[in-house]
């Protein structure tokens, strides 16, 4: 059987998907080492995450992959520099449902256009987060959680920053709720998840990779997940807010990885396809599938387009929840 013939054969039978094949691809070959910028601070989910993929990435490609964590300004101080380097394919902008999809309706003014400055390369995860609470405040359940913000003075909750999935969230929770939510921006999540353990905040929304093991060791208590139609199979007791009542809110994260629009294609092929690997690894699924996640790989193509159905499915739900950024 001739490689592709053989190639599709497998996938059918697997399910796995197909990625198309770029012409000449594997002619390219980094000359030097690759940068992997981070539109956060080390510490937090995507971070960790970036760099377990750098490793694998440095590996394969027989250069190494250097995380570069260039926080702010909800991405745009990333942003800007990837878009003052070359693009020749050895600088990778990891980013997530903020600066790909949000910014575009959170801010009046952007330094860039995603789809305009970047040429998507691929998804990686989808992510579920989860509503959770100090364990020593008396909010034990969802139905608390609703009462309480319902009273005059409401309750605090943190963000990883203005603009964040958690903050545009629980926005969107203090809309439908009719309450008060008193938003505490920080900068990233390892500093807001320490004031939430220690009883500063009273509640947060954080992805499911960060807050499942302080959940198991009794670090936080989880109230519902946020992005998944199903229990997750970690936390079986914790309900989903579809279950709760409140479909409209479960939406999921994600997280992707662009290049600077210009990159050549062949430069493009074997970045894709060297990630595509490295997010397939049978550490990585395994690591990362124990905290919730799921591996969801697109074509370049297909991450444009999801991008697009994304920024207008989050632009209107930021107009509708009154968020904005001066």
């Amino acid at each position: 059987m001739k490689t592709i013939q053989r190639r599709h054969f497998l996938a059918a039978a697997t399910g796995a998907a197909v990625w198309p094949l770029p012409g000449r691809a594997s002619d390219w070959q980094p000359t030097r080492p690759i940068s992997w910028v981070v539109p956060y601070p080390a510490g937090g989910f995507g971070d960790a995450l970036s760099r377990a993929l750098a490793q694998k990435l440095g590996a394969s490609l027989g250069q190494p992959v250097v995380v570069d964590n260039r926080p702010g300004a909800g991405g745009q101080i990333a942003a800007a520099h990837v878009l003052l380097q070359p693009a020749d394919g050895h600088t990778i902008f990891y980013g997530d449902i903020g600066p790909f999809a949000m910014n575009a309706a959170l801010y009046p003014r952007m330094n860039y256009e995603t789809l305009r400055d970047f040429t998507p390369l691929t998804r990686l995860f989808t992510t579920p987060l989860l509503v959770v609470v100090p364990p020593a405040n008396t909010l034990a359940t969802f139905a608390d959680l609703v009462r309480a913000v319902q009273t005059p003075n409401g309750l605090n909750y943190g963000s990883y920053g203005v603009g964040s999935q958690p903050h545009v969230w629980t926005e969107m929770l203090q809309q439908q709720l009719r309450g008060r939510l008193n938003h505490i921006p920080y900068k990233g999540a390892a500093p807001a998840l320490q004031d939430l353990m220690s009883g500063q905040l009273d509640l947060m929304c954080d992805v499911a990779p960060s807050s499942i093991p302080l959940v198991r060791s009794g670090k936080l208590r989880a109230l519902a997940v946020v992005g998944s139609e199903r229990r997750l199979a970690q936390l079986p007791a914790v309900p989903t807010m579809t279950e709760l009542g409140y479909p409209a809110l479960n939406l999921p994260g994600w997280n992707a990885t662009v290049l600077r629009a210009g990159t050549p294609a062949a430069a493009l092929g074997r970045l894709h396809g060297e990630v595509v690997a490295a997010l397939q690894a049978p550490d990585i699924v395994s690591r990362y599938a124990e905290l919730g996640l799921a591996a969801a790989p697109q074509s370049s193509s297909q991450l444009g387009e999801f991008i697009r159905a994304e920024t207008r499915r989050w632009g209107q739900a930021i107009r509708d929840a009154g968020v904005s950024i001066e």
